[in-house]
Formats: C-alpha cells, structure tokens, sequence
C-alpha cells in the first residue's frame, strides 16, 4: 500500500502546518473504518486537531491519493457536484500503472508520504 498527495494539496497542508506523519497515521485510522466513506472510493477524514478536513481517494485500496483540504471554519462539506468529481477521479486514480505513478512523482504532480501502512 502506498500513500501520496497531490502537488496542489502538498501546498494546502504545508499552509495549514499539517505534517506528513499525521496524514499517514490518519490513513492507518482511515483503514480502521475512522473516516467518512462517502462512496465511490472517496473518503472525508478530520485533521490537525478537527481544525480540518481532507478528501482522500482510495477506490480499489492499494493506493491512496491525498487531493483536497479544507478548514471546518471555512466550509462545512462538499456538495453533491464535488462529490461526483471527486468519485469520478477516484476511478482514473485506480486506473493509474506503477509506471504512471512514477511518471507523476517524477514531475513533482504527486509526493508520496508512506509507503506500506499498517493494514
């Protein structure tokens, strides 16, 4: 199993002061049934004391994408549109190839954070 973030959510972390530790033991807590499974491989997990709320995608279970943050403050939850984008790319990110992966870390478009989390 292998944990990544996108290169716009790697920025919206690091302005929000949330390390790279805390996403991978909220993704153990995530594979604990401690997350919001809003369907389609699309998870909402709190962060950062409650403070925040990040949308991981994780349709099929080998890898999860960190993609969106937001603060509780600023927002309450995604709408139903967000959602059905957030499903639809949860399908192209379990589509993606070893090779893809890699093609994308390589251009900085992902970061990965841990590899082989406690299942």
């Amino acid at each position: 199993m292998r944990v990544f973030k996108t290169k716009w959510f790697s920025k919206a972390a690091k302005s929000h002061a949330i390390k790279d530790s805390e996403l991978c033991q909220a993704i153990e807590a995530a594979m604990q049934g401690k997350a919001d499974d809003l369907g389609g491989g699309v998870y909402k997990k709190r962060l950062n004391q409650n403070r925040d709320r990040a949308i991981i995608l994780a349709k099929g279970g080998e890898n999860w994408f960190y993609t969106f943050l937001y603060a509780k403050q600023d927002m309450a939850n995604i709408d139903s549109r967000e959602l059905a984008g957030f499903r639809e790319l949860a399908k192209h990110y379990a589509a993606l190839i070893d090779k893809k992966i890699m093609a994308l870390i390589k251009s900085k478009e992902l970061v990965e954070i841990c590899h082989d989390c406690k299942k």
